[in-house]
């Protein structure tokens, strides 16, 4: 964003008349020479609030908060300074005016205007069209059917694109736009046999930047029969840029702030409306299409400390809401889950239970990982292998979160949910943590199309989705070490067969010991390649991918019996302090009573005396 000069500046400032600019966010009422209202950054009922015209300053005598007109519009939008100065600037009719710049940024920045401009237009004749047009009474009609009215369509600018575009590019002729500038804003694309208009009979979606500018579209399809694509968005243009922006945060950031710095994030536009409009939730947003990418996390992490994933209750909206999971707590936030009944969005909860139930679901949000183990949990329902496998995904889950006192807290919840060791579990996370500095990778790159003719490009919702990454199961260092000798020698196989009932403590506890138990049940011979791979093939993926590193080559020993001794020995030991680790995490979890902690430290206090024997 090139700067604004100085002088630029000291006109939007003085351009704002203080009393003038409040009085369109608060009720001011008259108090002498000055004018007061109950402050909006905290809560009061004797106004504190005061606003004096002759120094254009306001100032808080219950909360000190104080500034000028560009300081309450950061604080009230929660906007940062150049944003909100540009903000200023619109709101008073001030041409921006920015330092010089090169002749290619001055044209694209030209052009950038240029397509701002041809959007507005196009956003006023979709409304009508949509308002007043006879030939758009079936999407009329599926609004009225949403619960969306005519107030609400006006409130978001929402329009309808007609099949013929000759009117609209005459209506922009008019206006000295020509094609070549409507192929510029997307409104038009460019196929094999020339120019034809993207957005055809659909209900039109503004797209507006954090200053308010429509910067796109997105275009949904209401008869299911005339285009396989649910939703067509503006491409890459100089004023838009997928993803970076997000639907409705321009009308958002000042709730953000209001709610505590706390974003609700949905997946689409409609669930934004409903939340907004329908449920009075306006700290909502979603980004365009289906993928959530680093750079929203980025935007968001701007206005908002926390957020809160208010995604479809069915298995894709899982599945998406990991991904956006992901994006979230690598930035920073603190991301929690709203739990919506199975088959329910925002907007069709709100229609089948009332506002109440979608405002309750988002005020009783628990931290994501919190709520995601316990779907998994009740997927599984007590499987021993789900169980093992489930374990380092949601070691890699808590990995993604930056802030080290809140992944200790999320790990601690987890390994009492998933009945593991504290220890083991953290030292599972912080190894993928270790694992992704020393040897990062990028993310897989998401589905794009080239601009051309209409039927050649989807969108994002019908990409395939990438393959499920492959996290190994972690393998206990005396599990590892037990998977070694019996893989290398056929003596050492034969012992430890022999000792399989003094082993199922440590497969039991351990880390990895399901990987352990499939060896022992299959016994492939040391040596074999051909009986190996045979015995990793048949495998789930997570214990398969555990043992590439474990060496099945033929090994002699010096002296076998006392490697197995020893080995075993550390087992039984490493398995008492793993049991110790989860019993202590058991007792330590929140909201247990004293009556459920008793037999735990009676038991606890057993086996620490059977350690204090073994070591």
């Amino acid at each position: 964003m090139a700067r604004i000069t100085q002088e630029c500046v000291a006109r939007i400032k003085d351009s704002a008349d203080i009393v003038e600019l409040l009085s369109k966010y608060l009720q001011l009422r008259r108090a002498g020479n000055s004018w007061k209202a109950c402050c909006p950054f905290h809560s009061e009922k004797t106004p504190s609030f005061h606003v004096n015209p002759a120094r254009q300053t306001f100032h808080c005598f219950g909360c000190g908060v104080g500034g000028d007109a560009l300081k309450f519009i950061m604080m009230f939008e929660n906007l940062d300074y150049p944003t909100a100065l540009r903000r200023l600037a619109d709101m008073n009719g001030i041409p921006v005016i920015e330092e010089e710049e090169n002749p290619e940024m001055a044209r694209l920045r030209r052009v950038r205007a240029r397509v701002v401009e041809a959007n507005t237009l196009a956003t006023d004749y979709y409304h009508r069209k949509l308002c007043r047009d006879a030939a758009a009474a079936h999407v009329r009609e599926y609004l009225k059917q949403r619960g969306f009215g005519i107030e609400i369509a006006r409130a978001w600018q929402l329009g309808w694109a007609p099949p013929d575009f000759r009117e609209f590019s005459q209506l922009a002729a008019s206006r000295s736009m020509d094609d070549r500038l409507l192929a510029e804003a997307y409104l038009l694309g460019r196929g094999q046999r020339g120019l034809y208009p993207v957005f055809r009979d659909r209900l039109m979606f503004p797209i507006h930047n954090v200053r308010g500018e429509v910067v796109g579209f997105s275009g949904r399809v209401i008869r299911a029969d005339q285009d396989p694509r649910k939703y067509v968005n503006t491409a890459d243009t100089a004023a838009f840029h997928k993803g970076e922006l997000l639907f409705g945060l321009y009308k958002a950031t000042g709730p953000i702030g209001k709610a505590g710095m706390c974003v609700v994030v949905c997946e689409g536009q409609l669930d934004v409306i409903a939340c907004h409009e329908k449920a009075d939730i306006r700290n909502a947003v979603a980004g365009l299409g289906t993928a959530f990418t680093d750079e929203h996390a980025k935007i968001l992490r701007k206005y908002a400390k926390k957020a809160i994933l208010c995604y479809d209750g069915d298995n894709a909206g899982i599945k998406a809401s990991e991904k956006t999971f992901r994006k979230l707590a690598a930035a920073g936030l603190e991301v929690y889950h709203a739990s919506l009944p199975p088959g329910e969005d925002p907007d069709s909860l709100i229609g089948s239970s009332g506002p109440e139930a979608l405002r309750e679901a988002i005020d009783t949000a628990r931290p994501y990982l919190e709520v995601r183990a316990g779907q998994e949990l009740a997927m599984i329902q007590g499987d021993a292998n789900a169980r093992a496998a489930l374990i380092p995904r949601m070691a890699d889950l808590a990995a993604e979160i930056t802030d080290r006192n809140r992944r200790d807290v999320a790990v601690a919840d987890l390994a009492t949910r998933l009945n593991t060791g504290l220890e083991a579990l953290r030292e599972t996370v912080e190894g993928i943590i270790r694992t992704r500095k020393e040897s990062p990778q990028t993310s897989p790159a998401e589905p794009q199309w080239e601009p051309g003719e209409e039927e050649e490009f989807s969108t994002a919702e019908t990409m395939q989705e990438a393959p499920r990454r492959v996290i190994p199961i972690t393998l206990h260092n005396v599990i590892r070490d037990i998977l070694f000798l019996a893989a290398s020698n056929r003596e050492a196989q034969a012992l430890l067969l022999e000792r399989i009932e003094e082993l199922q403590e440590p497969i039991r506890w351990l880390s990895g010991g399901v990987v352990l138990q499939r060896f022992m049940e299959h016994l492939p011979a040391p040596g074999n390649e051909e009986a190996w791979q045979a015995f990793t093939t048949q495998l789930p993926p997570e214990q398969s991918a555990a043992l590439r590193h474990i060496e099945h080559r033929p090994v002699d020993f010096t002296d076998v019996d006392a490697v197995v001794d020893s080995t075993c020995a550390n087992a039984a030991l490493a398995a008492l302090k793993a049991h110790v680790d989860q019993l202590r995490s058991r007792i330590n979890a929140p909201g247990i009573s004293w009556q459920e902690a008793a037999p735990l430290m009676e038991e606890l206090n057993e086996l620490q005396k059977l350690i204090n024997v073994s070591a």
